[in-house]
């Protein structure tokens, strides 16, 4: 049932009280009353209705509620202590209303019959709510299905209070008697169904041992006030009771009979309960604490709360006196998360507990006595007996928790059971809450290099240059988010195309930032000088102040002249390029070190120009070490031979079909291992048919080789 149709139906059946309970009033009111059976049944179909569906919307009030079961023994009480004093001063005030209380009450005015009615009613109410709450803890904490018991008792009371008023002669009452003999059987076999008591604390065991006694005394000393006086009349509560319905008196006392057999048993219960009471709870709140932990796990990441929470449960499941973690940092060993106890004291219990166990081999919980401490006089607090398990990660013991006691008593085997779970859970945790604050910091660092990557693919062209008489085709491949290779193109004049490939040493962020460096130097020097030696000449100056001694930059850049069909190129210690003529691949090597390897002198003295002019199908292959040294399972390189056959195999085909076919080899070649750098890879193609010359033209003619 949705939580909607529970609040129409408790609505329904309130609502259907109050009407009832307004019939019930005029019915007794104004209809003449008499001892006729149908006046009587009608009159008992009416308060058992009314009954009823008082019952039914307490009922759903107490569930929806929740009330703890000590609450509702409590309100038992207080509503029994309410009958009780009704009881007792009923006779007084009728007493103060009218002269004669009992003529009143047998022959009653509508004034006296309105006032039996609402005292009547206020009874019926209260011992509907005790009914209630003794059924909401007959069902509590019950592990099987109990209605069939509790519904059969219900039904053996109503026949119980109905033949006690309808079969009052002599030959009939055993009828009667024999129902209500019954109903007290199943009182005892029904009050002994009692669950709930082995779920509270044994404080609060105490506190219903005491409570039990009270309310069972309540409940008898009402029931016998409900009876004659000595003198064999009735008391004004009984004739109250009995001039609206003898079967009301009959069940009120039933109830009466219910919950003095229940609280009675409950006394005996808990009572029997109390020795085991203080283990139980200590295994209750050791389950608890696992169960809290365990959510903790999941749920907490910084390590200090973890840490804290740690100790703080220790301390309350092992009855330790104080609790902290023995942790180890750079070498040294410190207290954290201390848990009722000063720094100053756990450092020195540390310094005698790190002098009896071995820390790296310890595999269990250990426990030490601090009698033999000799530096025992300087503690703070007297205590004597420490509880030692170490905390694991991966095999390796990070750290050892302590718990400590002021009695010389040892800590049991509970205390050791608990001590080591716990322990085995902080390992977990601790360790959980490292590799979660590792995956944030990764996450972080993912996203920066997200952040990288989008700034890289700006720094790189978009797209290849497009000339009539040149083709282009680029790639590049980082071996990280990021990678330190370099390419560009620089439109130096309407004729002119200047084109550079580099590689910083290393790999990963750190040499994609000094790539930006170079790519702004480049750009800015391409603008003003055209010669590829001057331009790595000025590069050179302006990195060997801004790179630390252990990295440096490899390059080549070229110049193409356009209408010349001429092409100049200077490499400082980067691959040679590739130049494929007809079916022939020659090295350009040009001399030429890394940039910001040496000073300004040297670096000029050792580097070199060449000069090429094109032919039509003339290709320059531009690349880094990222293809050649390509390794596979094995660790063999790629290696230049196998790079060269696959471009002259596939040279006649379009630059883009050549560079991907250049990738796919290498990829398919290094399947198996990962890439163990960046991949760039720039191809060059003359359209143009132009006169042709010799290679190496003036200063480059000895720098190429077969």
């Amino acid at each position: 049932m949705n939580k909607n149709n529970f609040n129409i139906t408790e609505n329904i059946q309130f609502r259907l009280f109050l009407v009832l309970a307004g019939i019930l009033v005029v019915f007794k009111l104004f209809i003449a009353e008499s001892d006729h059976i149908i006046y009587r049944l009608v009159c008992d179909f009416l308060i058992i209705a009314v009954v009823t569906f008082l019952f039914l919307s307490l009922m759903f009030f107490l569930e929806k509620k929740k009330v703890s079961p000590i609450s509702l023994i409590m309100n038992i009480g207080i509503f029994n202590a309410v009958v009780f004093f009704l009881i007792m001063f009923s006779e007084a005030i009728m007493s103060l209303l009218f002269e004669n209380v009992n003529e009143k009450l047998n022959y009653p005015s509508l004034i006296s019959l309105g006032i039996t009615l609402a005292y009547a009613g206020l009874v019926g109410g209260f011992i509907t709510y005790v009914f209630v709450a003794l059924r909401h803890l007959f069902f509590l904490k019950q592990s099987s299905n109990q209605q069939v018991y509790f519904f059969t008792m219900v039904v053996f009371f109503l026949l119980a209070a109905l033949t006690a008023n309808y079969f009052q002669s002599d030959e009939l009452f055993f009828i009667s008697n024999t129902f209500m003999i019954i109903s007290v059987l199943l009182m005892l076999i029904n009050s002994l169904r009692i669950s709930w008591i082995a779920f509270i604390v044994k404080k609060e065991k105490i506190a219903l041992l005491i409570l039990s006694i009270v309310i069972a005394v309540l409940f008898i000393v009402n029931l016998s006030n409900t009876g004659d006086v000595n003198a064999g009349e009735p008391t004004v509560h009984k004739m109250m009771l009995e001039s609206l319905s003898p079967t009301l008196l009959e069940f009120t006392n039933i109830i009466m009979i219910y919950g003095t057999i229940y609280f009675g048993v409950l006394f005996f219960t808990t009572l029997f309960h109390i020795p085991t009471a203080e283990a139980f709870d200590r295994k209750a709140e050791e389950v608890s604490s696992l169960q809290y932990f365990s959510k903790l796990i999941t749920q907490v990441l910084d390590f200090n709360e973890l840490a804290e929470t740690v100790t703080d449960i220790t301390t309350r499941v092992s009855s330790a006196d104080a609790s902290w973690i023995i942790w180890k940092e750079n070498d040294d060993f410190v207290s954290i998360a201390n848990k009722n106890i000063g720094f100053v004291d756990s450092n020195l219990i540390n310094s005698f507990i790190l002098g009896k166990v071995d820390w790296k081999s310890m595999n269990d919980t250990a426990f030490l006595r601090l009698r033999d401490f000799e530096r025992i006089s300087e503690l703070s607090q007297p205590y004597k007996a420490v509880a030692v398990s170490p905390l694991k990660a991966h095999g390796e013991v990070k750290g050892l928790h302590v718990a400590v006691r002021k009695n010389e008593d040892r800590f049991s085997e509970e205390d050791k059971n608990a001590i080591a779970t716990f322990a085995d859970y902080a390992s977990v945790s601790i360790e959980n809450s490292r590799l979660l604050e590792e995956s944030i910091e990764k996450e972080r660092l993912e996203k920066e290099l997200d952040v990288a990557r989008e700034i890289q693919k700006k720094i790189l062209p978009d797209e290849n240059p497009k000339y009539e008489n040149l083709e282009i085709s680029s790639v590049f491949v980082p071996a990280f988010e990021v990678g330190g290779d370099y390419y560009d193109f620089f439109k130096v004049s309407d004729s002119k195309l200047g084109f550079v490939i580099a590689d910083v040493s290393g790999k990963g962020i750190s040499a994609a930032f000094i790539m930006a460096e170079v790519k702004g130097i480049f750009e800015s020097l391409s603008k003003t000088i055209e010669s590829p030696r001057d331009i790595l000449i000025n590069a050179n100056e302006i990195l060997k102040s801004t790179l630390d001694s252990k990295t440096f930059v490899s390059a080549a850049y070229g110049l193409i002249d356009m209408g010349e069909g001429k092409m100049s190129f200077a490499r400082a210690g980067h691959c040679p390029a590739l130049y494929l003529k007809n079916d022939v691949a020659q090295n350009l090597r040009p001399s030429g070190i890394g940039l910001g390897l040496s000073n300004d002198k040297h670096f000029e003295d050792t580097l070199e120009e060449i000069n090429i002019d094109l032919d039509e199908s003339d290709t320059i292959v531009l690349y880094t070490d990222g293809i050649t040294e390509a390794k596979n399972e094995n660790l063999d390189d790629f290696g230049e031979k196998y790079f060269i056959e696959i471009l002259l195999e596939n040279r006649n085909k379009q630059l883009s079909e050549l560079t991907q076919k250049v990738i796919q080899e290498v990829s398919m070649f290094s399947h198996n291992h990962s890439q163990y750098d960046d991949i760039t890879l720039v191809i060059l193609k003359w359209k143009q048919k132009t006169k042709l010359v010799s290679l190496g033209e003036e200063r480059g003619h000895d720098r190429t080789e077969n």
